[in-house]
């Protein structure tokens, strides 16, 4: 019994570890010839310097993997920086948390900045995004209206959730509101940065590439982390293990 729960410490340990492992190059493109993180955060700010601390402020990995919308079921996504090499075959989107090769497409191609993108789910968990400024709408049938992000680059398809990631590497950070004011690329004015609304960036290299995480850069809104599913789940594989060896044991 002692030794089963000492490996399910230590598994759960090594999760808490390994969520917790992304570092941010804070040089942009590895060289310094493109906007790092900071600057970009610092730049869509009012006074142009945020709360946010772009190497340290990020969400862990348990935190961004899967998210869910508000309560008017209706959100959105609006792109503030795309400088990937690749960016004219770039695609972003949601998909199904139950199904990852059930995926929903936000932009596609080269999407320049301010470009605004929403997406919605009916009580029949119907997934509607919309593109108002090309008037085009599409329909997708989701299982539940939990979803994690995703980038594909063309040859690869990275997950917000990094343990779908055929190389192991975490492709997608995000950050939280810290208060303060933003204008995104479009925008007349600046505005709040309201609690529901969460920058995202990602690296777009197989392998971890340079670990910039400014390749892709935008803002969601109207949405919520779903938290811990790797926690959950291990945490109930542990315990349910810990049960039938204890009723082993009474019963022996």
């Amino acid at each position: 019994m002692k030794r089963l729960a000492a490996t399910l410490a230590a598994v759960l340990c090594l999760a808490a570890n390994s969520a917790t492992a992304t570092a941010i190059n804070p040089s942009g493109g590895g060289d310094g010839s493109e906007f790092n993180m900071q600057q970009i955060l610092d730049g869509i700010t009012a006074g142009g310097v945020s709360r946010v601390n772009a190497f340290t402020d990020y969400m862990s990995d348990r935190k961004d993997a899967l998210w869910t919308t508000g309560g008017c079921g209706t959100s959105s996504a609006t792109m503030i920086l795309e400088i990937a090499g690749n960016a004219d075959v770039n695609s972003f989107g949601i998909y199904d948390a139950s199904n990852v090769n059930n995926r929903a497409e936000l932009f596609s191609g080269r999407a320049g900045a301010g470009t605004r993108v929403s997406f919605s789910f009916d009580p029949d968990l119907t997934l509607t995004v919309a593109d108002y400024a090309r008037k085009t709408f599409t329909d997708h049938r989701f299982d539940s209206n939990v979803f994690g992000f995703y980038f594909d680059n063309g040859a690869n398809i990275f997950y917000s959730d990094t343990t779908r990631n055929g190389d192991g590497f975490d492709h997608m950070v995000a950050y939280a509101s810290q208060g303060g004011e933003v204008c995104l690329p479009g925008s007349p004015a600046y505005t709040p940065w309201l609690p529901n609304e969460y920058v995202f960036g990602f690296e777009d290299t197989y392998g971890g590439g340079d670990r910039d995480y400014n390749d892709l850069v935008l803002m969601v809104e109207s949405v919520a982390p779903v938290p811990e599913p790797g926690t959950m789940l291990l945490l109930g594989t542990g315990f349910l293990g810990l049960a039938i060896y204890g009723k082993r044991r009474k019963n022996a």
